[in-house]
């Protein structure tokens, strides 16, 4: 762990229980984009997209170069940590796996509105929260059954632009009935029908334009007397990279540097190759350069909503958590996409800044999961021990206050059949016919696997491996909600002692 503060700032750090104790509580903004890979982050990934707001947030905040997401794919990943349950617990490791949680179950944000916060969700939603029918809008479901006071919801836009092109009947939707407000429907249908790579709508009217104005909108209007929990959820800098012009003409003449390396070492089980592709040699520099410019996109809106923040003289008592569900493959071993647990997928660029009470820096040697910014809120928000209940995680207040230990030692990604476990060095994969193991301080492109050079780490990290699903059941079989009256016959798994 490595911390860039003077002693006398140190020394202005308050204990946990005067954070909680604080007569104005501070505001929690969790800002969640999708599919961004740490690398192309500026000064705390490689300096490959230009992202001054994300650079100033990682500066006078933590980022933890050492974060594990618990899924692979939005879905998995988004349910997980509103829930604090791991994929493995609901049978959810893949995009369709599941309908809907179960009617009353534990949730982040119904947890923080018993608090006393109010609670919104802007942006894009593959939480699948519980619903009377098929036919309830998801906004209306996010409120009445996940504890949001204020929800507006959509898809991304890859699902929307799809379900465009195919003619499907998208009225109601609040983008939809945006765009059609400001006259601007026909524009974005022939843009989907086109597959444009870059948008014709102005920025404002551009789908995460839109979240972003959506949510600032609500921080403006919110009432001053409560803090508040916002979670914003944007779309980029997940494909296609279609933002507007500006963004791509910021790297007509930059150099994109190419993947750390071109290929597997070695055999690689297919379970783990199935949702992603190989990439063509000749579209990777194309497609780094578009990802790029989503990223420059995703730093812009983030600085818009910093901007409201100050504006409405909120920002110095908001923690904001900055973080992508997961990475993504960019042309890393050959590959395009996701789904599989390597450290471009695993890790999801964590970033939490609250200079008045939390310390600045890097940690780089504590591994720490998504998971645990639920029992961090938490704690944050002082809540009851009973609200406190999450299922599993540990609170991360340790690492951001300096008081206090610290205990988790290993962090765990999984797929279907597959398991991550790092240590905040080693990584070990668990379910092909042979293990894989990775030293990501020497090799951090996971290059070479060294498993059977190092027996005793294999074993080491087996054993936790195999220990954690015990201690975490219980383990579903993929889509085990989905069969009709499985969701009912769920039950909770205990709090991880």
């Amino acid at each position: 762990m490595r911390f860039k503060k003077s002693m006398a700032a140190m020394a202005t750090l308050l204990p946990l229980a005067t954070v909680a104790a604080d007569k104005q509580r501070p505001n929690i903004l969790f800002f969640e984009v999708d599919d961004l890979m740490y690398r192309f982050m500026g000064q705390m990934g490689r300096g490959f997209a230009i992202t001054p707001n994300i650079d100033k947030l990682a500066k006078n905040g933590i980022y933890f170069a050492g974060a594990v997401c618990q899924g692979a794919m939005c879905g998995p990943s988004r349910n997980s940590l509103i829930t604090g349950l791991y994929p493995h617990n609901i049978g959810f490791y893949r995009n369709g796996q599941m309908k809907d949680l179960q009617k009353g179950i534990w949730s982040l944000p119904a947890a923080l509105h018993r608090s006393g916060y109010a609670t919104a969700w802007v942006g894009k939603c593959h939480v699948h929260p519980p619903r009377e029918s098929r036919k309830e809008p998801v906004s209306n479901a996010l409120r009445n059954n996940m504890g949001f006071d204020y929800a507006v919801a959509s898809l991304g836009r890859a699902m929307l632009a799809g379900r465009v092109r195919k003619g499907v009947n998208m009225d109601g939707d609040v983008y939809i009935e945006h765009l059609k407000k400001v006259g601007m429907l026909e524009t974005y249908t022939k843009d989907c029908k086109n597959h444009s790579a870059v948008t014709s709508l102005p920025e404002k009217d551009y789908l995460d334009g839109f979240y972003t104005a959506t949510a600032n909108q609500w921080i403006a209007g919110h009432n001053k007397d409560k803090p508040f929990f916002l979670w914003l959820n944007l779309s980029c800098p997940h494909g296609p990279h279609d933002v507007p012009q500006k963004y791509h003409d910021m790297y007509k003449d930059k150099e994109i540097p190419p993947p750390l390396t071109s290929k597997f070492d070695g055999d690689i089980a297919e379970g783990l190759l199935k949702d992603n592709r190989e990439a063509r040699p000749n579209k990777i520099p194309e497609t780094r350069r578009g990802f790029a410019a989503a990223t420059t996109f995703v730093d812009c809106m983030l600085g818009q909503v910093i901007d409201e923040l100050k504006k409405n003289g909120e920002f110095d008592n908001t923690v904001i958590v900055f973080f992508s569900d997961h990475g993504v493959f960019m042309g890393n071993h050959g590959r395009f996409h996701k789904g599989t647990v390597f450290n471009e997928i695993d890790n999801p660029s964590l970033i939490i800044h609250y200079p008045a009470k939390f310390r600045k820096g890097v940690i780089d040697k504590h591994p720490v999961e998504l998971l645990s910014l639920l029992k961090t809120a938490m704690d944050i928000a002082g809540a009851s021990p009973a609200d406190k209940q999450v299922p599993f995680g540990e609170s991360m207040m340790p690492l951001l206050t300096g008081r206090g230990s610290y205990k988790t030692r290993y962090a765990f990604t999984e797929i279907e059949g597959f398991q991550s476990c790092f240590d905040g060095r080693y990584r070990y994969i668990a379910g092909g016919s042979e293990p894989i193991l990775y030293d990501l301080k020497s090799d951090p492109g996971e290059s070479k696997n060294i498993a059977a050079e190092h027996p005793e780490v294999v074993a080491v990290m087996k054993r936790t491996t195999q220990q954690w699903l015990k201690d975490s059941g219980p383990v579903l079989a993929a889509g085990a909600l989905r069969k009709p009256g499985n969701i009912e016959k769920w039950k909770h798994p205990r709090q991880n002692k």
